[in-house]
Order: structure tokens, then C-alpha cells, then sequence
């Protein structure tokens, strides 16, 4: 008698900051179209994102958890909001540290510590979104990636406390504090690799579909000094990893790859938060029939077990 099985179904998503709110849009989509999640990995903000929907599979229960937090004062000490006004146009995280060098504002800072956001503020920011609990325990298998600083290369958390897992993958360089465990020093995952697809399969995830929220380049424009210049190179190189690792049959491809259009422009600005979110959502719909091909019910062929006893001389 044939049977029929479905795959399994892991969903990657990417890391992206404030862009990576589309994330929520997405598992709300995922939801109103009955397209299952058997495994989740995430970096970076979709470490963040990806845990709390493992923890309790419901989107909206994960909006407004993430919404209380945006009005907290936790996040309100986080200063994101300072960092957005003075970006002065400047792209990627190396583009926002030149920028800051520049000016000297944070010359001390970058001398005596070794991020923006203090280690306790970024404790309690991480209290208010993640459970303390062990990866092992969520209803929906979850892992999460980092960047070891001290063996070059990408680390899986497929064990261990879970909220220390998501703040060492969200460690953004010279914003976050990164996380030493067990002679490592994690920082945020999306440096190494910006859609955890392998990570998924590891799982055991037969498909993977991944969510990528920074699938396009910023517009060029003219950089004025050497270190504008460096921050455009530190782009386009990131830009262009996260492409062939995603594209290339050699690197993590993935069995679909949303890109939505994320609702804010920059990173640290988390005031478009709906417009992300519908972002994600329409990005499901518009690959739903690709998506429903992808998740659907499979025949498997049972092969019949050899006879035993029988074997015959082949004639020569």
C-alpha cells in the first residue's frame, strides 16, 4: 500500500535587526495558510524571533510580546533610537562605527569597554523576549548560530540555555557584548552566516526555507573619506557572501528563499514595526503555491525486503 508522508519542515530565518521584524509577519502567515514548522534556526534578530515562536508556536502571541518590549524601559535605555539620528546615511554596522570615530563620540567608550550597550542593559533586554529556559525544552526544535572570534567559525547552539544562545548570536560587534562560553567568544551569528540553512538541516529538516531580509544592496553612493570607502567594501562583501551561500549549489541553498522588503530603512530603527510585519506576510503569499508544493504530502515507495536464500548463479 503506497505511502504518503510529509516532509519535514525546518524555516530559516535570517539575522537583520530591526528589518528582521518581517519575521513575525511571516510565522503569521505561515499560520493563516496552514504551512506546518517542524524546526526553527535563527540568527541574530532571527535567533530572537525564531526562539520565541519555538517556545510558544503562536504569532501573535510573539507580536505582542516583542511590542511590550519596545515600550519598555529596557529598550529605552538601549538608545536604539540615538543610533538611528546620528547613522548620517552611513550603511552597515562598520559604516556606523566610522561614523561614531569620526566624531570622537565614542573614542572613551571604544577604549576602556568593549561595546555601546552595557552588559546589565543588555541582560534585562534579553529577560523581557527570551525564557530562561534549555534549548532541549521548546515545543518546536530550535537552534542557533554564532561567529567564534577565537577558532574562526561558526557555531551551532543545539543544547545549553537557551536565552544565552539567542544573546550570544545577537552580539553585534561594537554594539552588544559578546559571550564567552567554554573558551569561545561568540558574537553575532549573521557575521559568519546570514541565513542559517545547514543549521536547519542538522535539525533534520528535509526542507528548508529561509527568510532573508537583506537580500539587496544599498544604493552606492559617493564616499567622501577612506573609512566610507571601507564601510561600502565591508557591505558589498557581506552582501555578496550571504548571495552565493544562498544561491550556489556549493554553499547553503535553500528549497525557497523569501526575501521580504523589509518596513524600515535602517537597522536600529524599530518604529516601522507593522510595516515589517506586512512585509513578511506578503512575502508568503506571494510564494504560497511554491511554499504548499514544497510542504505537501509525498508517496514514498516501501521497498520490498530481498528474498532470502534464493540467490541464483548469473550465467557467464
Amino acid at each position: 500500500m503506497p505511502i504518503f508522508a510529509r516532509p519535514k519542515v525546518g524555516l530559516a530565518l535570517g539575522g537583520g535587526a530591526a528589518r528582521g521584524l518581517s519575521h513575525i509577519g511571516v510565522l503569521e502567515a505561515f499560520e493563516e495558510c496552514g504551512l506546518p514548522i517542524d524546526v526553527i534556526s535563527g540568527t541574530s534578530m532571527g535567533a530572537i524571533i525564531g526562539a520565541m515562536y519555538a517556545t510558544e508556536p503562536n504569532a501573535a502571541a510573539v507580536k505582542r510580546r516583542f511590542i511590550a518590549y519596545l515600550q519598555s524601559d529596557a529598550f529605552k535605555e538601549s538608545r536604539f533610537d540615538y543610533l538611528v539620528e546620528n547613522n548620517n546615511g552611513k550603511e552597515g554596522f562598520l559604516g556606523w562605527l566610522s561614523h561614531f570615530a569620526k566624531k570622537s563620540v565614542f573614542y572613551t567608550l571604544l577604549m576602556t569597554r568593549n561595546s555601546f550597550i552595557h552588559q546589565e542593559t543588555t541582560r534585562q533586554n534579553f529577560a523581557l523576549l527570551i525564557d530562561d529556559i534549555d534549548l532541549g525544552e521548546t515545543p518546536i526544535p530550535f537552534c542557533t548560530t554564532a561567529l567564534d572570534l577565537v577558532r574562526g567559525e561558526e557555531y551551532i547552539f543545539k543544547k545549553g540555555n537557551l536565552r544565552q544562545a539567542v544573546t550570544a548570536s545577537c552580539a553585534i560587534p561594537g554594539l552588544l557584548p559578546p559571550v564567552e562560553i567554554d573558551g569561545r567568544f561568540l558574537i553575532d551569528g549573521g557575521w559568519i552566516n546570514a541565513v542559517p540553512v545547514e543549521a536547519g538541516r542538522s535539525l533534520g529538516a528535509d526542507v528548508v526555507i529561509g527568510v532573508d531580509v537583506y537580500s539587496d544592496l544599498d544604493p552606492f553612493v559617493q564616499p567622501a573619506t577612506a573609512l566610507d570607502v571601507a564601510a561600502r567594501a565591508e557591505a558589498v562583501t557581506r552582501w555578496a557572501m550571504t548571495r552565493w551561500a544562498l544561491t550556489s549549489r556549493l554553499g547553503q541553498k535553500a528549497d525557497c528563499l523569501l526575501t521580504p522588503e523589509a518596513g524600515s530603512n535602517h537597522w536600529a530603527d524599530f518604529s516601522q514595526f507593522d510595516e515589517a510585519v506586512a512585509s513578511g506576510r506578503n512575502e508568503v503569499y506571494e510564494h504560497l503555491r511554491a511554499l504548499r508544493q514544497l510542504t505537501r504530502r509525498k508517496l514514498r515507495i516501501k521497498r520490498a525486503a530481498a528474498p532470502q536464500g534464493d540467490v541464483r548463479k548469473q550465467p557467464t
